[in-house]
């Protein structure tokens, strides 16, 4: 069954490849979504100064601009959900993509389905009307570490703590949830939505860099623990 749009919710859909762009646009369009098409980042990013889309769907491998850079301009002036295409398979572009406050990742070539059902999770998830009711507004302390999660602030040992906003949501999970067990499945889908759940290399690469930026011993963790065929568990607030 095909899914509309509600209230027109406007999308922007920046590739170079013309071909690509526009097979998008145009099933976008055909399912009552509005599209403005660019071929470069620098337009869109002027565009962004007019409009307020509710998506952009954006490609990595442009002329200058990339679609990194672009990503990185993005979030530095708008929360707009991002969904990254492109031709990179690697974990590493899929990671620096989401690390720079992407939303979700489609690797090229794709089925036009499943760009839909990841664009329509994304919205779910970011819609104001639709958004589930903010868990955050609390705050974590064990020994030395507090983490104001209201005002993403985080001290450690006397530190200032800067976590990019994928390590936040892998974070914000593990402390709703301090004292029991998240499995690798569980904190993908509650941290990034349903779509999630595989990617258990994800888990592992941001429980790892948690621990060397909150952990005084990264290698014997105090606050995030591993449970053995399980999955990971946050020390409970004192």
């Amino acid at each position: 069954m095909v899914q509309f749009a509600t209230d027109e919710q406007l999308i922007y859909v920046i590739d170079d490849d013309t071909a690509i762009a526009r097979l998008v646009a145009v099933n976008l369009a055909a399912r009552g979504y509005r599209v403005k098409q660019f071929d470069s980042g620098a337009a869109a990013l002027v565009g962004l100064k007019i409009d307020d889309p509710d998506l952009v769907i954006l490609d990595i491998l442009m002329p200058d601009p990339d679609g990194l850079e672009v990503t990185k301009q993005i979030r530095q002036v708008s929360r707009v959900p991002i969904l990254i295409l492109s031709v990179r398979d690697e974990t590493s572009s899929k990671l620096a993509a989401l690390d720079l406050g992407a939303d979700d990742y489609v690797t090229k070539p794709f089925r036009v389905e499943e760009l839909l059902a990841r664009m329509r999770a994304i919205l779910r998830r970011t819609t104001p009307a639709k958004r589930e009711p903010a868990r955050s507004d609390y705050a974590y302390r064990s020994g030395e570490l507090f983490i104001d999660v209201e005002g993403m602030r985080v001290i450690s040992h006397d530190r200032v703590v800067s976590l990019t906003p994928r390590e936040w949501s892998a974070l914000k999970v593990l402390i709703a949830h301090a004292g029991m067990v998240v499995s690798s499945r569980q904190l993908l889908q509650e941290a990034w939505g349903p779509d999630y759940g595989d990617e258990g290399d994800y888990v592992r690469t941001y429980v790892t860099r948690l621990r060397r930026k909150l952990e005084p011993d990264p290698q014997n963790p105090r606050y995030i623990l591993l449970e053995r065929g399980l999955g990971y568990r946050m020390v409970e607030s004192d």
